[in-house]
């Protein structure tokens, strides 16, 4: 497919789901828009079928066209382009991160903007200071996103002190999905250095929500006790 015909494109993808499914979807994901119950393999194959006939520099307008049609599967869609290798990271890839975290509005399409934003963050670290102003945003879907976009500072051979201080700011948000991103980052910073994660522990325990506190503690090698 050399030539992108969005309609055509829509019509192939909707056929790979069901109506079974797409209820499914909606109600589990709490989804005020369209479903058309794409199973995920299905959608990557799609993808990768697509993408064979076109240009990289097609990419990015590809998926911008996808998910302005505000359906869930083709914004699902137009996640894996950005996410693909052939989609460097540049200010336009950026763009395209902050355009569709600013209707995300669960997690699904949030997490799936996160292999764009990390590859545009990790090549330029600069960006890190804006997405620090997301952490006093009213949307919580923002707030999550400063933490979800920054997980690979969680990672050996990176400093996690300034998301750290993200999550402390956030240890008293009562929203289930803030607790649980600060719970996930402990969780993977946990991996290698437990000893940073037990000592947030120790500080901000008793703000904590269970959820938070479950999942910064399920992969520690040691059990956590409180000192």
């Amino acid at each position: 497919m050399h030539f992108f015909e969005l309609s055509g494109f829509l019509d192939e993808l909707k056929a790979l789901g069901s109506p079974e499914r797409a209820v499914w979807d909606k109600n589990y994901h709490k989804s005020r828009r369209e479903h058309w119950g794409v199973p995920v393999p299905s959608s990557v194959r799609a993808v990768r079928a697509l993408v064979k006939g076109v240009s990289d520099q097609q990419l990015i307008p590809i998926a911008r066209s996808l998910w302005n049609t505000d359906l869930f599967d083709p914004m699902v869609a137009a996640m894996k382009i950005l996410s693909l290798p052939r989609v460097p990271p540049s200010p336009e890839l950026w763009r395209c991160v902050l355009d569709g975290l600013r209707v995300v509005d669960g997690w699904a399409l949030e997490d799936g903007l996160a292999h764009s934003a990390w590859k545009c963050i990790l090549a330029d670290e600069r960006l890190l200071d804006e997405v620090e102003e997301w952490t006093r945003h009213p949307n919580f879907w923002m707030r999550r996103a400063a933490l979800v976009y920054t997980l690979p500072y969680a990672k050996p051979g990176r400093c996690p002190e300034r998301m750290l201080r993200w999550a402390s700011f956030y240890a008293e948000d009562p929203e289930w999905f803030i607790q649980k991103a600060i719970g996930w980052w402990l969780r993977v910073l946990g991996s290698h250095n437990p000893e940073r994660v037990n000592s947030f522990l120790d500080i901000h325990w008793d703000l904590l929500k269970y959820v938070a506190r479950k999942e910064a503690t399920r992969k520690l090698p040691k059990p956590y006790v409180r000192t």
